[in-house]
């Protein structure tokens, strides 16, 4: 059985990006909405919940696995209608994410390339 260890993480972080960007995208949707809080997902906590080895004596010990991603509410000044949304930290933000979204997708997909190809061509000689 082909074991590997990234794939987990990847499907990880795929899932917290897709949360962060509904959650980014429900910001821009009620920016005009008196009283809205922004809110937005930790990537430094999301890091955190993911199960890293060390599998070399090289290697940095990884953070205790004590946090789980939560979302929370954007620290930005309100406006007069108590409402927190910062459109443009939230577009740069949605870009961002996007951007790692796509990366993390590129990525699998080369691993998958690559497990297709030792598949279809291990055989050969």
């Amino acid at each position: 059985m082909i074991e590997d260890r990234m794939l987990p993480i990847l499907e990880n972080l795929l899932s917290w990006t897709s949360k962060r960007q509904q959650a980014l995208s429900s910001n821009v949707a009620n920016m005009d909405t008196p009283g809205y809080r922004a809110k937005d997902y930790s990537f430094s906590e999301q890091l955190n919940t993911m199960n890293l080895d060390v599998t070399s004596a090289q290697h940095i010990e990884p953070i205790a696995n004590n946090s789980a991603a939560k979302m929370f509410e954007v620290d930005s000044p309100a406006k007069e209608n108590g409402n927190t949304v910062d459109l443009e930290r939230n577009l740069a933000d949605i870009t961002k994410n996007g951007l790692q979204y796509i990366t993390l997708v590129q990525y699998l997909n080369q691993k998958l390339r690559t497990l297709r190809t030792a598949i279809n061509d291990g055989g050969k000689i």
